[in-house]
């Protein structure tokens, strides 16, 4: 088959949507499949490409690799490539921007069109001028508008999926895990984990917590450093190690300087992918407080690590965290939180359940999109396009 996959955040911006594109990209290559990726231009020069890319007008910055796609002026450009390309399927990793050259490029060509729902994006509408309900209403209306336009939309969990089929969407849906590459966590030494230690200065604590991700206020990364104060204000020597960047950083970093806790928080900055299952085996429990995830690729990567997890519950924890077995659910409340990371910590033993990662792997995960696109090949375009208006909104990282 011929894949035609439009996202509006890609390589080299590393982001869960542009790792999970490269991921299903690599997999489908792999079964012989031939891919190719519609995405924005970073204002890299020479930059060099793993797959067929097509990159599309943006305006960029550099310095973040951040890039909001200007589907609308390089439209031309989009519809000559898929002349060329001939797809006979077009998956959207967005319902805005690309994803809207998508929809108008599925119908064009009449090619069934897949949408993978990544993000809840009426839980972003304070990146909004005005953040109302009716703002996060129109969100997700037109949400659900997009989805049912849609031949098939994927779901990394089956919360998310539930989730959807309540507000509205009703045409064809499957519940398809985000694939992971485990194989970087077996290519960790001794040697590696010894100088990261050493470069984050972590022999000065008892007990390492671990958060990666995304730095944004969204993540409610103050409910953690809150609770690190209540646990350190009871003599648990105690560390939080951040691995990410994001807005919020100066705002965490003065929040933390009033809380008298720019010592216990040691901020990594941007890691590899290669990098990133270092900082893992270092530490002794992941936190995942955001409220507001579809699926946290870093649950499974902190699962992989052999590391318990104590998160909110949310569509994306929900999926992964057995309360009791693997981790702890809390409330939404420092004291909560604070005291389920005591218990993890000094009951490691009843916390340590296996994963698996088989159901993550490259063949799993490639021969559940071959059989689902398969079926959707054989049928055609099902859905009609429908006006799903006029929206704004920032494309910071979701």
């Amino acid at each position: 088959m011929k894949i035609a996959i439009f996202t509006n955040n890609f390589l080299p911006r590393v982001s869960g949507v542009a790792v999970a594109v490269k991921f299903q990209a690599q997999s489908l290559k792999e079964l012989g499949h031939r891919i190719l990726i519609i995405a924005p231009e970073y204002g890299i020069k020479n930059q060099p490409e793993e797959f067929e890319v097509v990159r599309v007008k943006s305006i960029y910055f550099p310095s973040q690799r951040f890039a909001i796609p200007l589907n609308f002026l390089d439209q031309p450009a989009i519809e000559n490539a898929l002349e060329e390309f001939e797809p006979d399927l077009i998956h959207t990793h967005h319902p805005f921007l690309l994803g809207k050259s998508a929809l108008e490029m599925a119908d064009q060509f009449q090619v069934p069109l897949v949408y993978t729902f990544h993000t809840l994006y009426e839980f972003f509408t304070h990146y909004f001028l005005v953040d109302t309900e009716q703002v996060r209403k129109q969100v997700r209306d037109y949400v659900v508008n997009f989805a049912n336009c849609c031949d098939l939309v994927i779901t990394p969990t089956e919360p998310i999926r539930q989730y959807l089929i309540k507000n509205g969407v009703n045409t064809q849906t499957a519940s398809v895990p985000t694939g992971i590459d485990f194989s970087r966590f077996d290519q960790v030494s001794p040697e590696k984990l010894e100088r990261r230690k050493k470069q984050l200065g972590l022999e000065r604590f008892e007990r390492v917590l671990l958060y990666v991700g995304r730095i944004a206020r969204e993540k409610n990364l103050n409910l953690v450093f809150h609770a690190l104060k209540i646990l350190t204000e009871q003599g648990r020597n105690l560390v939080l190690v951040i691995a990410g960047e994001g807005p919020a950083k100066k705002y965490h970093q003065r929040e933390l300087e009033k809380l008298n806790l720019t010592e216990r928080v040691i901020w990594t900055g941007f890691l590899s992918q290669e990098e990133l299952p270092e900082v893992y085996f270092l530490a002794d429990l992941f936190v995942f407080p955001s409220p507001s995830d579809t699926q946290g690729i870093v649950l499974y990567e902190a699962r992989a690590g052999g590391l318990p997890i104590v998160a909110l519950k949310s569509m994306a924890s929900l999926a992964i965290v057995k309360d009791g077995v693997n981790g702890r659910f809390a409330e939404n409340q420092p004291e909560d939180f604070a005291e389920k990371i005591a218990e993890v910590l000094d009951e490691p033993e009843k916390f340590r359940a296996e994963f698996d990662r088989n159901r993550f792997s490259t063949s799993f995960i490639a021969s559940r999109y071959q059989e689902l696109y398969q079926e959707l090949v054989s049928q055609g375009r099902q859905r009609k396009s429908r006006y799903l208006g006029t929206i704004f909104f920032p494309f910071f990282n979701p």
